[in-house]
């Protein structure tokens, strides 16, 4: 009778094992929950995989699902757990000894997070795009080699970027990014920006209700700058280009303007009246201040 008690028991505890895994691997991905009774807050870091972070309207749980793809399970290592209401999620590919060889067109797994509004985030892609929307927090991002979009989020945003197009649309709050080798586009309502691109034309747009309420500064190293203000918008303009032209449509109170060819061109002065210092720098490319 022991030896039976202790067979169904063993037989149980299989049949739940295999079920737990086929929740974990349905559809031929892997998934969990994490459920959260205050803030959300999540750190994810993948390699060799896109992400996308979107909020779940009235949902209080984080989810995370990993779509394989071409790709099988076994290559890679996931580690996860829950503090409270913080979640932590990695995955990365096993190393591989030897030469690894993949022929033909290979898609990445694809992880998908679906999670409440109010979320602080922390994400890091290597090789993987990455691409974020619909939520509120303090958001730190990280990618290298990999295009990045965020879209319809408000906050503190800090990107650091290297090698991928940028995209970040309908932002409100404040904005620290620094990217290289990438077409960035910005639009949003700010209150303080500091924006650098290294290698690549930047456009930023500064949605009608923004006002800057600390210094910033939009600078590129090799590549034209596009700004749109809005009309109404008052700030201290310093414009200089090292080698391009300065153009400015807006109706703009000088203060200084220079155009010797050991500065490049240097233009100062006051939009309506004048308010906080706002910076456009590039060292090669041409500047363009337009109205929206």
């Amino acid at each position: 009778m022991r030896h039976l008690r202790f067979v169904l028991a063993s037989l149980a505890a299989l049949l739940f094992a295999a079920g737990a895994l086929a929740f974990g691997q349905a559809n031929g991905g892997w998934q969990k929950s994490y459920p959260v009774s205050g803030k959300a807050s999540l750190t994810i870091s993948t390699g060799d995989a896109s992400v996308e972070v979107r909020s779940c309207a009235g949902c209080s749980d984080v989810r995370i699902q990993v779509d394989w793809r071409d790709r099988k399970p076994d290559d890679f290592i996931v580690t996860e757990f829950q503090t409270g209401n913080h979640v932590s999620f990695e995955m990365k590919e096993k190393s591989h000894f030897g030469v690894h060889i993949m022929t033909g067109h290979f898609r990445e797994p694809q992880v998908t997070v679906d999670t409440p509004a109010a979320l602080d985030l922390e994400a890091r892609t290597s090789d993987g795009g990455l691409k974020i929307s619909g939520v509120q927090g303090t958001l730190e991002l990280h990618t290298s080699d990999g295009g990045v979009d965020v879209s319809d989020v408000g906050g503190s945003l800090r990107l650091t970027a290297s090698d991928g197009s940028i995209r970040i649309h309908n932002v409100t709050g404040t904005l620290e990014s620094r990217s290289s080798d990438g077409h960035a586009t910005i639009d949003g309502r700010f209150t303080a920006l500091q924006v650098h691109t290294s290698d690549g034309n930047l456009d930023l747009t500064l949605a009608d209700g923004t006002q800057l309420n600390t210094s910033s500064r939009i600078e590129t190293s090799d590549g034209r700058v596009t700004v749109k203000l809005p009309r109404e918008m008052a700030v201290d303009l310093d414009v200089h280009t090292s080698d391009g032209n300065i153009k400015c449509d807006l109706p703009l109170t000088m203060e200084g303007y220079d155009s010797t060819h050991s500065s490049g061109h240097n233009l100062r002065g006051h939009l309506n009246a004048g308010g906080v210092p706002l910076a456009i720098h590039t060292s090669d490319g041409s500047v363009t201040i337009a109205a929206l």
